[in-house]
């Protein structure tokens, strides 16, 4: 395992994203109800169902007090659909179909009846997208307070998987969340994978975490379609708001970048069951004395292996994690002045799959990455996701 210890000191900085982003900041808006109209604005198409008053833009009403999109009706069948059409203004670079982090999101203020957004296809090309035009729709999230809504990934094929929101801590309505959603459009020969995380901005959430439910979901994507189902043909959002109140800002669309690294057959470490994304680190919360189950997995059972520790919190790409030639992120702090080998550098017993009990007598913070050896990579090793375990 010298090769996997020499080749980290040779690692390579990460590419960077390629999102746009879209935060309704030149647009005109006013807070007095009804606010600012968003038809026609900077190329939107909106109609509002059923409702006098139509989906508007705010000026400061957004959570971080700048424009944003509202509505504000109650009523039966109340409603509105918006979307706009890439052009030269703005718009998101096509993807290809051979993406495996293609990625959306959006800022929502939640309601009751439901909140979508996602992207779409103008298959008719009468430069808008509405919900009741057929073929139009791609891969949208749905969220509200409503029992029958909660939070939803809804495929390009119509079905849908949902997860509570009380999987999120507690939600409200009227509180503001940022909703991601990453996919894989070469997963499950083509129709495609896709991910939730999510941040409570209004809860004081800092970072987006994986959603429970809303992992590894089918996105119903044929990419030899003329409509919405073909990702390659997307050209455009949408959005949908059911009743009041509902509020939406900072879009972005583009390639995800990869954060962090993920488990694999080759390599996995899990804590206490906790499973992080491309987005969001596997954070585990303990108390002094409480018990945990660390599971060390491999198809390489039988080989050497080795777990990464330190004290200083895990590094997201963006921040200067490394990548190996292997093409895995190494999360660890290989600076950190208390980086320790658990085996003093691949000196351990051959791997076997298990699962072990761990327990801190008082209050720490520790990092954790696992590498188990494979003599088919470059490094001689692959890594397992990162895993910060947090005892106050």
């Amino acid at each position: 395992m010298l090769r996997f210890l020499i080749v980290t000191l040779v690692l390579a900085p990460v590419a960077v994203a390629q999102l746009v982003t879209y935060d309704f900041n030149n647009l005109n808006g006013s807070n007095p109800y009804p606010f600012t109209l968003l038809d026609a604005q900077d190329s939107w198409s909106e109609e509002t169902f059923n409702a006098t008053n139509r989906c508007g833009v705010t000026a400061t009403l957004s959570h971080d007090a700048t424009q944003s999109l509202r509505f504000q009706e109650v009523g039966p069948g109340f409603g509105c659909d918006a979307s706009r059409i890439n052009d030269a203004n703005f718009g998101f670079p096509p993807y290809v179909g051979t993406e495996t982090n293609a990625y959306f999101q959006a800022d929502i203020q939640v309601g009751y009846w439901g909140g979508s957004f996602g992207l779409a296809y103008d298959t008719d090309l009468d430069g808008r997208i509405r919900g009741y035009q057929p073929g139009e729709l791609g891969v949208r999230f749905r969220v509200g307070t409503h029992a029958n809504i909660q939070l939803q990934l809804i495929a390009a094929d119509g079905t849908s998987v949902s997860a509570p929101l009380s999987s999120l801590g507690p939600v409200s309505g009227g509180d503001w969340l940022r909703i991601g959603v990453t996919m894989d459009l070469t997963a499950a020969n083509g129709s495609g994978l896709g991910a939730v995380d999510v941040q409570n901005i209004t809860g004081g959430a800092t970072m987006l975490t994986p959603v429970p439910g809303l992992q590894a979901v089918p996105l119903g994507l044929d990419q030899t379609a003329g409509n919405a189902t073909n990702p390659i043909a997307w050209n455009a959002v949408w959005l949908h708001f059911e009743g009041a109140t509902y509020g939406l800002d900072n879009i972005q669309i583009g390639v995800k970048l990869v954060e962090y690294q993920v488990n694999s057959p080759l390599a996995r470490m899990i804590v206490d069951g906790v499973v992080g994304s491309i987005s969001s680190p596997a954070t585990v919360n303990l108390a002094v004395g409480q018990v945990a189950m660390v599971s060390f997995q491999s198809s390489n059972a039988g080989t050497v292996w080795e777990v990464g520790m330190g004290a200083a919190p895990l590094i997201p790409a963006s921040a200067g994690a490394f990548l190996t030639p292997d093409g895995d992120l190494v999360n660890i702090d290989l600076a950190d002045p208390l980086f320790s080998f658990l085996w003093g550098g691949f000196a351990s017993p051959p791997l076997a799959n298990m699962t072990v009990p761990i327990s801190f007598a008082s209050p720490t913070s520790i990092s954790g990455q696992l590498a188990v050896g494979d003599p088919t990579s470059i490094t001689g090793a692959r890594l397992s996701q990162p895993v910060r375990v947090i005892v106050p």
